[in-house]
């Protein structure tokens, strides 16, 4: 008897044994801090872990929230489920890169992931702000992508995708500042509101389908953001897959034009300014407009393109 009661015990430690900390916790939310540890164990508000990477890999489960409890640096991270990170006004969430990328997203298709009051920072050295290549959907809000190498945000997914970038800054990056180029049989559906895209070393907010080997079209509304003091163009749509509404959207003092469409790329705008360019549009296919927007004072011409009128619904 004694020995039977003795290998029970056995083999129940070793069943605890098997499971990883996230296994064994599953928890569906946890805390961070500045002044957390990074221990097993850790994640309630009174023993809040130190980084997003910790808590995602060892203490919360698929589909639960991360939330910031004090301002501080917590981490670059790779994401590799659905999760949300959650500052809700606490002070600057830092998530700083000085190498390599800040956020990373290699998720499944059908998990969301949801990134509320993010500083995000590349330091002149970082590569990217976020890199988005598989996953479901994507909510980016209230978040600010500065000064890395390559994109502020890069949205390449392989499949298809819905997301929603809103009151949110992508300034002073080396390439383009917003960067939605699907590869292979991606797509991408989604809403860019209040965004804005200014002074990045390309284009303010790019819309890419040279990468395509599908056929999936990529439907893209831009609403009451800005895309100014860019290198080279404030808004721009490539290829016939990709198309563009752009609304009470400001594309000004850019290097190159404010609105531009290249191999076939679909742009609609509607009450929409470009000035201070030197091409407010610019054009080898046809821009559709609903004849409301101000295409004005741009150094070299006004419109560089086939303007086609679309009447309001």
């Amino acid at each position: 008897m004694i020995k039977t009661y003795v290998l029970a015990a056995t083999t129940f430690v070793s069943l605890l044994l098997a499971f990883s900390p996230a296994e064994a916790a599953g928890i569906s939310r946890a805390w961070v801090s500045g002044k957390g540890t990074d221990a097993a164990g850790c994640g309630a508000p009174s023993n809040p872990c130190r980084t997003f990477q910790y808590v995602h890999d060892n203490i919360i489960a698929a589909g639960g929230e991360i939330d910031v409890l004090d301002p501080a640096g917590y981490g670059a991270i790779a994401i590799a489920k659905a999760i949300s990170i959650v500052n809700d006004g606490v002070g600057t969430a830092g998530v700083q890169a000085a190498s390599g990328n800040a956020i990373t997203i290699n998720a499944g298709g059908g998990d969301a992931i949801y990134l509320r009051g993010l500083s995000v920072e590349g330091l002149g050295t970082g590569a990217v702000g976020l890199q988005f290549n598989t996953g479901g959907r994507l909510t980016v809000i209230n978040c600010a992508f500065r000064h890395f190498t390559a994109e502020g945000v890069y949205l390449a997914p392989t499949g298809p995708i819905s997301f929603s970038i809103s009151n949110t800054v992508v300034d002073d990056n080396a390439s383009n500042g917003v960067y939605i180029a699907p590869v292979g049989a991606g797509s991408a559906q989604g809403t860019i509101t209040n965004v804005e895209a200014n002074g990045n070393g390309f284009d303010g907010i790019a819309v890419d389908g040279q990468n395509l080997t599908g056929n999936a079209n990529s439907n893209i509304t831009i609403v009451g953001s800005v895309a100014s003091n860019n290198a080279s163009m404030g808004v721009a749509v490539q290829s016939g897959q990709m198309s563009v509404l752009a609304r009470e959207t400001n594309a000004s003092f850019n290097g190159f034009a404010g609105f531009v469409t290249t191999l076939g790329g679909v742009l609609r705008l509607s009450r929409s300014v470009a000035t201070g360019n030197s091409q407010g549009v610019s054009s080898i296919g046809t821009v559709y407009t609903y004849d409301d927007n101000s295409i004005v004072g741009n150094s070299a011409q006004d419109i560089n393109a086939t303007m086609s009128n679309l009447s309001s619904h």
